[in-house]
């Protein structure tokens, strides 16, 4: 018994060291940041900053896969799957964690359970933007043209299940505003149509629409949140305008599968933590 412990020590001593080490070169290859969106719209955007920043800061390659579908749910089921090590990532926000997931019978992941949270990493503001000629200019004129046209206006978002879409149900609802909704892969691909004038208005980003504001190709209508944005100072909010209702602010995260390493989580996220300070 004896000579079977003296033996055996060195071995566990060494695999527990070997254990130790692998926890301590995490990460020793390029991580998956994986997008769940198609390329272009403001998540994309705001996910390739945000890993450009974190490869640099952990020191490995932080590879950009974008994984469109059902409202974020494709690429993350594509992370819940994969290995709870750490090298796969996913980008999520309200969206993808509380509203895609209630829009199906069965959804592919439990949005709680299946996942584990390594950070926050941004809330923004979102505002709805209309084509030039829509014949409305703030969120007054545009519930009052609505209920004097019904259904003559359309509205886009990133799909079925998307902020974008709550925000216009949450406005049809509470203004009586009945519009029809057009899914796109991203808002960004909405925006064409809009300009053009085949859809009337889009919800999308601040950060995101800002750039066609400001080249004059659509006009802000309002922006959906408790406060005026600084992109966007003159533009009234929905409840300035008397739609309280029309309110809800929109937040951007990062997870990864659940059941990861705690070292390992607490590595990422204080790389992110890192990585939004600079």
């Amino acid at each position: 018994m004896m000579r079977t412990f003296i033996y055996a020590l060195p071995i566990a001593l060494a695999m527990s060291a070997a254990s130790a080490s692998a926890q301590e070169a995490f990460p020793s290859r390029p991580v998956k940041f994986v997008i769940p969106y198609a390329p272009g719209g403001g998540g994309d955007l705001v996910g390739r900053a945000i890993a450009q920043k974190m490869g640099e800061v952990i020191g490995q390659s932080m590879v950009v896969e974008n994984r469109g579908g059902a409202g974020g749910m494709v690429g993350t089921e594509v992370v819940v799957k994969s290995p709870a090590d750490g090298y796969t990532l996913v980008l999520t926000n309200l969206a993808l964690m509380a509203i895609s997931p209630n829009m199906v019978k069965k959804p592919p992941f439990d949005a709680v359970k299946d996942l584990a949270a390594i950070g926050g990493v941004a809330q923004s503001e979102n505002v709805l933007t209309a084509g030039l000629g829509a014949p409305f200019n703030d969120a007054r004129s545009l519930v009052a043209y609505a209920k004097a046209n019904p259904d003559k206006l359309s509205y886009a978002s990133s799909g079925v299940g998307s902020f974008g879409h709550l925000l216009g149900e949450i406005l049809r609802g509470t203004a009586g505003a009945q519009m029809v909704h057009v899914p796109f892969k991203t808002s960004a691909q909405a925006f064409p149509d809009v300009i053009e004038g085949r859809v009337s208005m889009v919800f999308d980003s601040v950060s995101s629409s800002v750039v066609q504001i400001r080249a004059n190709k659509v006009k802000p209508i309002a922006i959906l949140s408790t406060r005026r944005s600084p992109l966007l100072p003159n533009v009234s909010t929905f409840a300035e305008e008397g739609f309280p209702e029309v309110t809800i602010r929109f937040w951007t995260g990062l997870h990864g599968p659940a059941n990861m390493p705690p070292p390992v989580v607490q590595r990422l996220s204080d790389t992110l933590i890192k990585s939004l300070a600079a």
